[in-house]
């Protein structure tokens, strides 16, 4: 069952610097990307618990550039990468600093010292995007570029006509993020998005979600699957403290969606990280026009169509995420970052192996559609670029789009 429930997930797919008075007398170092930063005579300083740092000497190792307004005492900090569109402001003496027109409280007030403008460490890493990393024995802080997500990217050219497919992780953390920058350079090239859902066309949902979710003929969840698997179900609603009945209205299906929402309240794993998520943002800034593979009711009747051995079973694979002491999405997020085609292959054959019944629903018949919409994007004849972005696990296997797709007679480059 917990192959089951890795399965599944894979398709749903506070640091601070500070020094005490009598800390070690060596003198305290900052690194950015393996180079020591040079502070000469204006070395970092800690106060309140704070680690504070010249600020010029620091965002000029960083990519930005500095601009110092003497009258109101601000000083500007603009990203010079082209990737990083931060600007930092922050006064002189004042607690509140502001990370592209949003304000930030900070601990410490930015200071003069030495003729120095000294601004909290923390708040400038964090600020820019980059990862930090304290060593108390050798009393260095290490600053490093955030790795880029490799991802699963391809690409299909005919007549003029390019797809990009992206392969995503539908719930991600921060972590997952900068993506590189192929994959940001072809989003960019992009005349549409598609995605499996455009959530931004989708109405109200409400009304159908009740009509397919709940029992309409007076039964309720207790008397659709085993009385074990209803224990389960009272034992973690208890443990939650919701009332023991708060699912029996549900099929298993729906609860099992309902009790992986809970799940996800917990974890740095959000679907509003996810890649589809990240992607839909970006198109709805950029005005640029999203279709939509796939909707929201033919997802839903899919869950609702499945057997009620598989409906159970997703049911006590969402129980049992509650307990289990490992993050499990957490592999399927490095496997993401790193581009591991091998495992995400595997994957996809463990899927088909696992469960028949819930490898063709969930991903062959559904495959088959995605290549007809990705084949026609193809032939429109528009010469046109579309950046297609579905779940990492439709790309791979003897059914995933790379395989239907050369099927069909075309060349599918990894990017």
């Amino acid at each position: 069952m917990k192959k089951f429930l890795s399965l599944l997930i894979a398709l749903v797919m506070a640091l601070s610097f500070a020094t005490g008075a009598g800390a070690a007398s060596k003198p305290l170092s900052i690194w950015v990307d393996g180079e020591q930063v040079q502070f000469g005579s204006n070395a970092p300083i800690v106060e309140k618990g704070t680690t504070l740092v010249p600020v010029r000497m620091l965002l000029e190792k960083l990519s930005f550039k500095i601009d110092w307004d003497e009258e109101n005492r601000v000083v500007t900090a603009t990203s010079t990468n082209p990737r990083n569109e931060a600007i930092i402001s922050l006064q002189i003496d004042h607690t509140t600093a502001y990370v592209n027109s949003k304000p930030q409280q900070l601990t410490v007030a930015p200071k003069i010292q030495n003729k120095a403008t000294y601004v909290p460490l923390r708040f400038i890493v964090e600020a820019t995007g980059y990862e930090i990393d304290w060593n108390e024995a050798e009393r260095t802080i290490s600053i490093d570029t955030v790795q880029e997500s490799r991802g699963f990217m391809w690409k299909v050219e005919k007549d003029g006509n390019t797809v990009y497919m992206l392969g995503s992780i539908h719930v991600a953390n921060e972590a997952m993020y900068p993506l590189r920058d192929e994959i940001m350079d072809a989003f960019m090239e992009a005349d549409h998005l598609a995605l499996e859902i455009d959530f931004t066309k989708e109405e109200d949902m409400t009304a159908f979600i009740d009509s397919i979710s709940k029992y309409q003929d007076g039964t309720s969840l207790a008397h659709h699957v085993s009385t074990e698997t209803y224990q389960y179900v009272t034992e973690l609603l208890t443990d939650l403290e919701y009332p023991t009945y708060a699912l029996d209205q549900y099929k298993p299906w729906f609860a099992s969606i309902v009790l992986d929402s809970l799940r996800r309240e917990e974890s740095e794993y959000k679907s509003e990280l996810g890649i589809d998520e990240f992607f839909m943002n970006l198109a709805e800034k950029s005005k640029l026009p999203i279709i939509g593979l796939e909707n929201s009711q033919s997802q839903l009747n899919m869950f609702n169509n499945f057997s009620d051995r598989i409906q159970e079973e997703m049911l006590v694979g969402s129980i049992i995420s509650f307990y289990v002491e490992d993050e499990p999405v957490r592999d399927l997020s490095d496997m993401w970052i790193n581009g591991d085609l091998d495992t995400l292959t595997a994957m996809a054959a463990q899927t088909q192996k696992a469960d028949a019944e819930y490898y063709k629903a969930m991903l062959q018949d559904r495959n088959v559609l995605m290549a007809e919409k990705i084949d026609a994007f193809l032939k429109d004849g528009k010469n046109e670029t579309y950046f297609v972005v579905v779940g990492a696990l439709h790309m791979a296997g003897e059914h995933g789009l790379v395989t239907l797709l050369e099927q069909k007679g075309y060349t599918v480059t990894r990017v």
